[in-house]
């Protein structure tokens, strides 16, 4: 249920970002959350797209270095107390919360959230116990179909 994130080292200048982001535009690949982290000598930019493949095909090729890990997407009702409401079914379950960063959708009414955590069954449980919406994969594709995310 988990959707993957792929974390790219990057140069900590705007014409790093700029040609990282310039591969996904040339191969037609939307993002759909991103967080960057800085560091001394590099960034490293988390990123959750439409086409997880597609996305890490192109960037092997443009000679990037990338990790793949896995990541929580949990839609949050968009009202003020909507991520302690998620936190707190967290804490009750002993799940640990690593880092997590918020991404847009266009439900109305939601916000949405990656969470990496130390216990994504244990915490996967907690969501579906509390009726959060939990994210998969291939909802972030989009389709004539069922529109976006």
């Amino acid at each position: 249920m988990a959707v993957k994130q792929i974390s790219v080292f990057l140069e900590t200048t705007t014409d790093g970002l700029m040609q990282f982001t310039k591969v996904l535009q040339e191969n037609n690949i939307d993002i759909r959350a991103f967080s960057i982290a800085e560091a001394p000598d590099f960034s490293i930019a988390r990123v959750i797209v439409d086409d997880f493949e597609s996305t890490k095909e192109a960037l092997g090729k443009a000679g990037y270095v990338t990790s793949v890990t896995t990541v929580l997407a949990v839609g949050v009702p968009d009202r003020a107390g909507g991520l302690y409401e998620v936190l707190n079914s967290f804490t009750a379950a002993g799940v640990n919360v690593k880092y997590t960063y918020a991404f847009t959708g266009r439900e109305k009414g939601m916000a949405y959230r990656a969470f990496r955590v130390d216990d994504e069954a244990k915490a996967i449980a907690a969501l579906q116990q509390n009726d959060f919406l939990i994210i998969h994969q291939e909802d972030l594709q989009c389709s004539d179909e069922k529109g976006c995310l």
